[in-house]
């Protein structure tokens, strides 16, 4: 009798896990995230960290996740090799995944670029549903697609595309991206992209990122996000800024004023987040032959 009434307590905080999936979610400085076919674009090997925290009254905050890739070129610039990780204790439900990518890219000239990527990876949370909080480990694996000039990409990616669901019913999403660099980059540079993000039986949200850049020194931009989550719509603007340190490092911040909100019961108020602030932290591996892509400044 416990166990069902545990079973109907826990069930949307059920849908609340199955609905986290922290690295698409969390992309403001990780484009990587959504499309295998961007490993190694930015033509460096880099690493790098993020790190949300929510303030919560004391002059130390509570760091809910982190979020580490690393990604760079390799067999002379033809392919590229990746490895994103996560843990994430949102609300104080534990979940961790990681996954490799690999990226293929064909170059034609100096017109443009073509690569194609696939990612395979696990996610390993806990089975709420079964009421005793057991973790189990769900394997899954995507494609992407990437058309790049200097100053234009487009992108089409599925990275949930196969999962082995147990009862992990986890988002498959299609993302659909458009950007564009404009102006000069050894003086200012504006960079905007739009993504879609399409599931099956679920109403479309959609994304817009913009970030200028001042001689490659300082970028301050926001991201808007319209996006439908446990039935509610939910407008909001994310502020964000980077500095380059040197020629190798990079730190920089967002700040969302308005997480989603997570519903705690049917019948019960939902459960608001307060203000989580994304510490982010980035070291690239130069040598004389480095790039110096468009596509870092995203």
């Amino acid at each position: 009798m416990m166990r069902k009434y545990l079973f109907l307590f826990l069930l949307p905080i059920a849908t609340l896990v199955k609905a986290q999936t922290i690295l698409e979610d969390q992309f403001q400085f990780n484009f990587l995230a959504l499309n295998p076919a961007m490993t190694g674009a930015r033509e460096t090997f880099s690493l790098n960290g993020m790190f949300g925290n929510q303030f919560n009254g004391t002059l130390r905050p509570q760091q809910i996740y982190q979020l580490f890739s690393m990604d760079g070129s390799i067999q002379e610039g033809r392919g590229g090799l990746g490895l994103q990780a996560y843990n994430s204790n949102i609300t104080g439900f534990n979940n961790a995944g990681a996954k490799i990518s690999y990226a293929y890219r064909q170059k034609f000239g100096d017109l443009f670029t073509v690569a194609l990527g696939a990612d395979a990876g696990f996610i390993y949370q806990p089975t709420i549903v079964t009421g005793q909080g057991i973790k189990q480990m769900f394997p899954y694996a995507g494609l992407g697609g990437l058309f790049s000039t200097e100053q234009f990409f487009v992108s089409i990616s599925k990275p949930v595309l196969f999962i082995s669901d147990g009862l992990f019913n986890s988002k498959k999403p299609l993302y659909t991206m458009l950007g564009v660099s404009l102006g000069e980059m050894e003086n200012v540079m504006l960079n905007v992209s739009g993504l879609l993000e399409s599931n099956k039986d679920t109403k479309a949200n959609f994304f817009i990122t913009a970030k200028a850049w001042f001689k490659q020194k300082a970028g301050f931009g926001i991201v808007y996000r319209s996006e439908t989550a446990f039935g509610s719509k939910v407008n909001k603007v994310i502020p964000m800024v980077e500095f380059q340190l040197g020629n190798n490092f990079r730190v920089g911040g967002s700040y969302d004023f308005k997480p989603l909100a997570y519903p705690t019961s049917s019948s019960a108020p939902s459960f608001q987040q307060r203000g989580i602030f994304q510490l982010y932290l980035r070291y690239e591996f130069l040598h004389e032959d480095s790039s110096n892509s468009r596509m870092k400044y995203y």
